[in-house]
């Protein structure tokens, strides 16, 4: 059975990586890391955070040294990477998604996202809908939820 994979350029932000961890654990998913300023998802933060959310995990993600070592790794054992992107017209539910490949959706900086350099290493760029006249974002555990929840859905569901 397929399994939901996400790839995170460097993150740094234990609150988002406490609920990427719920996530992860929540559906079975597995989880990239990339970038020599990424924190461990071993940092007490997270681990207290997750702890008093009564998750029992061993949670353990995959680092790559570098985001281009990463998509060089994943595109090399067959992995389609979509990235994710506020400034791109696709959007994620539209987007004919292979059957015959596994999918990693990948996320940017908390602060910055993909630069337009990464994005051109991935085979799609997407973005989830909303109304751009009330919101300009949406945090990086929103978007991971919704798209790996989504993804979760089309592999178990459909």
């Amino acid at each position: 059975m397929r399994k939901v994979e996400l790839l995170f350029d460097i993150i740094r932000s234990p609150y988002d990586m406490a609920h990427i961890v719920q996530i992860a654990e929540a559906i079975d998913c597995v989880v990239y890391t990339s970038g020599k300023n990424s924190l461990s998802f071993d940092i007490p933060k997270v681990k207290t955070k997750v702890q008093s959310w009564n998750i029992k995990s061993n949670f353990k993600a995959i680092h790559y040294e570098t985001f281009e070592d990463a998509v060089k790794d994943l595109k090399s054992r067959g992995k389609y990477l979509i990235g994710t992107s506020g400034e791109t017209d696709k959007i994620f539910y539209d987007v004919k998604l292979p059957a015959n490949q596994d999918i990693v959706i990948v996320f940017g900086t908390e602060t910055s996202g993909l630069t337009d350099e990464k994005k051109q290493l991935l085979d799609e760029v997407v973005k989830l809908p909303m109304d751009k006249n009330k919101v300009d974002f949406l945090t990086l555990p929103v978007a991971v939820s919704a798209m790996a929840y989504e993804l979760y859905r089309q592999y178990h569901f459909v």
